[in-house]
């Protein structure tokens, strides 16, 4: 319930302070003189965006603060996650020509989706032009979710989820398809490069190889002529056997010093690595012994080959080695790429009918809803005076294939008939502003009770209202008021006179300057106002002796 609310330095207010009671209270006034501001104030509470146009001029702030007491279960439990106390609850805005806007609930500072969030919990505001948005079938749908939003909330999420995988999933088979193209043509260039790499017959220690080779013989003749002599002087003493010879003489006596030994050991094992190398260098030789007079030039051939093909793909021998290993994947992948796609088709298939059963999850959900909410809607607008009236939500047809909407698989339709014998027609085609009116103030009345709102706000929702269905219209919003505490701005009597209490805004000039002000009416200044609504300017005592009438019904 809203006690207090206090506005400083907003558009034409200056500063105001209000307190509010329980149950029903008509506001009333002139066109202008501020009651619009007000309705602006309390959204500023509910979380709408903050605009630095509506800071009184010369002013550099404004603040609007709403204290609310009585806070229900729904609300006491969303505070407790934001370590907020409920007992009562102080929400302040304060706007700044700088940007340096600022909300806090209880002194503690909050986000703008925190802010949204309580007010979700803490009450409802109905503003003028929401009686055209009624029209917007993506509303009518909203309404039906807004009958269980907890039980329909992770059914949407779950759609959302499936709805998001799929597209995903769909976006990946599209761009393969695509591409089944361009792979045609990767194949044929895929495969030309495999045949090439193939037959080059690479080798990852060639080029090293290759090196070597040409490097001894390009000097063949140095290299032929120091080696053919080193194993000359080595053959001499392996011929010889000195070392050998030596080494034996010393193992003979390695029991008397252990110098013996290891000398004996010494040159047996250079002997024997003498022996190695003299074969060695031989074999070293073989290579100019047994080459063909155009050896060099072949070497020197291939190492340039191996360059060139290196330089083509801008790839080394080992490095090329592993790209011969992946295009040979990539030509088994592509050339079964027919393949590839049937499984991301069966996969898009999968997610598809994911989606699917998670729309029509939600779909059946909605169903029981919309009855729900037809049988409600009903019984309150026969309550306004339209006994006769027959409602019902459509919702259209499944197309082929199902359509996946931002918000589930269905569009509705509110139909409604209002004259017997008449067929049922969408809302927009039948229902007369006033019609639009009661039908707006059926669907306040029923989600206030399903919603369990401790405050409901209405701004001129009996436009388009007049004769005995006032009357009916007043006492619908006073019986919702003892169940939830209603602010009403009104241009009824009848609706003004129903109200626990009655507040009247004016403007008035001070130091110049237009403010607003706003009084709560004693009994008789409030058959002034009445008699005035119900006359015009020119009040007469018929209108007097009505407005006292209706404050005794």
């Amino acid at each position: 319930m809203l006690q207090t609310l206090k506005i400083e330095n907003l558009a034409i207010i200056e500063d105001l302070s209000v307190t509010f009671h329980p149950n029903m209270t008509a506001l009333t006034g002139q066109t202008g003189a501020g009651k619009s501001l007000l309705i602006d104030s309390l959204k500023l509470l509910f979380g709408a965006r903050a605009d630095a146009d509506l800071i009184r001029y010369g002013s550099d702030s404004a603040t609007v603060v709403g204290v609310f007491s009585d806070i229900r279960k729904p609300l006491a439990d969303y505070l407790k996650t934001l370590d907020i106390d409920s007992n009562q609850l102080v929400i302040k805005r304060e706007m700044s020509r700088s940007n340096k806007n600022q909300i806090s609930v209880n002194q503690k500072p909050i986000t703008l989706s925190e802010l949204k969030r309580i007010a979700f919990f803490l009450g409802d505001i109905h503003e003028q032009h929401d009686i055209s948005k009624l029209l917007d079938p993506k509303l009518q749908l909203s309404l039906i979710d807004q009958m269980d939003p907890d039980g329909i909330l992770p059914l949407f999420n779950q759609y959302l989820l499936s709805k998001e995988q799929y597209l995903s999933q769909l976006k990946k088979y599209e761009h393969a398809q695509k591409e089944q193209s361009n792979k045609k043509e990767q194949l044929e260039r895929l495969k030309e490069e495999q045949d090439e790499l193939s037959k080059f017959g690479l080798n990852p220690t060639e080029v090293s190889e290759l090196n070597e080779k040409i490097e001894k013989l390009s000097h063949e003749e140095k290299i032929v002529t120091r080696v053919s002599r080193a194993y000359e002087i080595l053959d001499e003493l392996y011929q010889k056997g000195d070392l050998y010879e030596a080494s034996d003489l010393l193992s003979e006596i390695k029991v008397y010093d252990a110098l013996y030994a290891t000398g004996s050991d010494s040159l047996k094992n250079v002997y024997y690595e003498l022996e190695g190398l003299r074969s060695d260098l031989k074999k070293s030789l073989d290579i100019f012994e047994y080459r063909s007079e155009f050896e060099l030039d072949t070497l020197q051939e291939r190492a340039h080959e191996i360059t060139l093909i290196e330089k083509k793909y801008k790839r080394s021998i080992p490095e090329l080695i592993e790209y011969l290993k992946e295009i040979s994947e990539q030509i088994l992948m592509t050339e079964d790429y027919e393949g590839y796609l049937k499984s991301l088709k069966a996969e898009l298939d999968q997610k598809y009918k994911l989606v699917l059963d998670a729309g029509m999850k939600l779909h059946q959900a909605r169903l029981k809803l919309s009855k729900k909410l037809e049988s409600e809607i009903i019984d309150e607008l026969q309550n306004l005076d339209l006994e006769k009236v027959r409602f019902e939500i459509h919702f259209e047809p499944k197309t082929t294939p199902v359509t996946l909407y931002e918000d589930g698989l269905d569009i509705v339709n509110f139909y409604i008939g209002l004259n017997q014998g008449e067929p049922l027609k969408p809302l927009y085609k039948t229902a007369s502003g006033g019609e639009l009116s009661r039908f707006m103030l059926a669907l306040k009345i029923v989600f206030a009770k399903f919603q369990s709102l401790g405050l409901v706000v209405f701004d001129e929702i009996d436009m388009g209202i007049s004769g005995k269905t006032a009357s009916k219209v007043a006492n619908r919003i006073h019986a919702l008021s003892s169940q939830t505490q209603v602010l009403t701005i009104t241009h009824l009597a009848q609706v003004a006179a129903k109200a626990d209490h009655h507040y009247h805004i004016l403007k008035k000039i001070k130091d110049n300057r237009t403010v607003t002000q706003i009084d709560i009416l004693t009994e008789e200044k409030r058959i002034e106002i009445i008699a005035e609504m119900l006359s015009g300017e020119r009040m007469d005592s018929y209108a007097i002796q009505h407005a006292k009438a209706l404050l005794e019904k």
